[in-house]
């Protein structure tokens, strides 16, 4: 049996090399979640190494990201909709902890711990991936990454994904405006350095200090692409 109330959406294309372990992860958390995996047409063994954990596997529709994250969640049975990335090493109390620390926030999210690669790129993750965020929180313009964040799902359905790039800081930049959103450390999620050292990360903590600035001077987001 496994408790409905959180749905964990993984949206992955050609990731056979993490899906697994990640999918375990999830498969062995103290409350266990559905979970389901939104796959982007993958020509490796990326689904049928999901088919042993997923309780769900849906394709997306080829429009990119942010409608992959919205057939996830509208295919969801849970009340609680949660993301992670493929490449994620999710702790076996992370939806126990989602579940606790929902209770008065609409979103919640926490740090990105790298649990590989060279100390500079792990230095530069950790910046990136739990003070920025962190100190967005703090600050009141949330940075929330799809790669370790928790939604109500009634918030979604009214606030959906919308850009192909910055989605996850669009939808939190939306919600702050409705309920809390909040970090918590207990929430860290272990990731690959990956993305980072492929220039990914480098390039979005560009484009969310340029929209910080810009929602802190009044001015309204831009996608940037």
């Amino acid at each position: 049996m496994f408790l409905m109330d959180v749905s964990v959406i993984v949206c992955a294309r050609n990731e056979q090399k993490y899906i697994g372990n990640c999918l375990k992860n999830l498969s062995n958390q103290t409350v266990r979640p559905e979970i389901i995996v939104v796959d982007g047409h993958s020509t490796d063994k990326t689904v049928k190494i999901a088919r042993k954990y997923a309780d769900k596997i849906v394709e997306d529709n080829k429009k990119g990201i942010a409608d992959a994250r919205n057939i996830g969640w509208k295919v969801a049975k849970g009340d609680i909709v949660a993301y992670c990335d493929a490449d994620c090493m999710p702790h076996k109390d992370w939806v126990k902890n989602i579940l606790r620390h929902m209770n008065g926030n609409v979103c919640v999210f926490g740090p990105l711990i790298p649990y590989e690669g060279k100390t500079k790129t792990k230095i530069g993750l950790k910046v990136w991936g739990h003070l920025f965020l962190k100190a967005s929180s703090i600050f009141g313009y949330p940075c929330i990454c799809t790669a370790n964040v928790a939604f109500k799902k009634s918030v979604l359905k009214k606030h959906p994904f919308r850009y192909q790039i910055l989605e996850d800081f669009d939808v939190g930049n939306r919600i702050r405006k409705v309920g809390k959103v909040r970090f918590y450390n207990d929430l860290y999620m272990p990731i690959s350095t990956r993305r980072f050292k492929e220039g990914f990360h480098r390039l979005a903590f560009k484009y969310y200090l340029l929209n910080y600035l810009r929602l802190k001077t009044g001015k309204e987001m831009k996608p940037y692409f």
